[in-house]
């Protein structure tokens, strides 16, 4: 099998222009999207999601592209799986996360083709070889070895914790305007918030207040929450609304959380 990632945004041509050379180089072989609509050029948020979705397809060949650098020296590369299968693309941080979470066995870096076109290695260099790998060659015929523990990893920062405080970066924002922080469960736990607390969301100045909460329908419509999300990530919402409209933030932005004072 081989998984389709990009930003290139769903039913675009560039996406066609990629299946149909897989179908050409590697006919029979069952091709999956996994997704087209990443905001473009974002690889950290493109490198969260291939690491969240190639785990669930064992085996398969990934092949994903969000490449802002296209056509400069960084390195594009195939990257041999632990279990069988690999990672395909540009080694710009979009693979790194997706090598630590399955296992890394072996890394080539690809060589541009000569007639390619230098804006669209997604069509001419990483299609052709994801067709080979799914056919059967192995990716260290591929090109030059190299260490896949110097795969490029993408700028996460940890998140800032302290009692009754968190700050971290906002990762991903979806078509709800649910938004996705870079922290987990035990950063929410470190800065004392339980289910049922009376917490604040804040970009700038103004604090939005929110209820610590398990699902959607713990808040008040319209009411704003912090949860984990399915991913396992601590995330903003608002039930039935959109908390990246209403806190105002977009994918980069700091985003703190805080105690709500009763007093104030």
């Amino acid at each position: 099998m081989i998984s389709l990632l990009t930003d290139f945004g769903a039913g675009s041509e560039h996406v066609g222009a990629l299946h149909a050379v897989l179908a050409v180089g590697a006919p029979g072989v069952e091709r999956i999207d996994l997704a087209h609509d990443l905001p473009p050029g974002d690889v950290r948020g493109g490198s969260l999601v291939l690491a969240r979705l190639a785990p669930l397809l064992p085996g398969a060949v990934h092949l994903a592209v969000v490449d802002p650098g296209v056509g400069t020296p960084r390195r594009a590369a195939a990257v041999e799986l632990d279990g069988g299968g690999a990672l395909i693309g540009p080694d710009n941080g979009l693979l790194g996360p997706a090598a630590d979470a399955i296992g890394a066995v072996a890394a080539v870096a690809l060589t541009p083709p000569s007639q390619g076109a230098a804006t669209f290695h997604g069509r001419d260099l990483f299609a052709p070889a994801a067709a080979r790998v799914a056919c059967g060659v192995p990716v260290t015929d591929l090109g030059e070895a190299f260490d896949p523990a110097f795969l490029v990893r993408p700028d996460l920062p940890p998140a800032e914790v302290g009692e009754g405080h968190l700050r971290a970066t906002a990762v991903g924002v979806d078509r709800f305007g649910n938004v996705q922080l870079y922290a987990r469960q035990p950063d929410l736990a470190a800065a004392g918030f339980t289910r049922g607390d009376r917490i604040w969301a804040a970009v700038g100045e103004r604090r939005h207040p929110a209820t610590v909460s398990r699902t959607f329908a713990d808040a008040a419509d319209k009411g704003m929450l912090v949860h984990i999300d399915s991913h396992g990530m601590v995330a903003i919402a608002v039930n039935g609304g959109d908390a990246a409209r209403r806190v105002g933030v977009a994918v980069g932005d700091e985003v703190t959380l805080g105690r709500w004072d009763l007093r104030r």
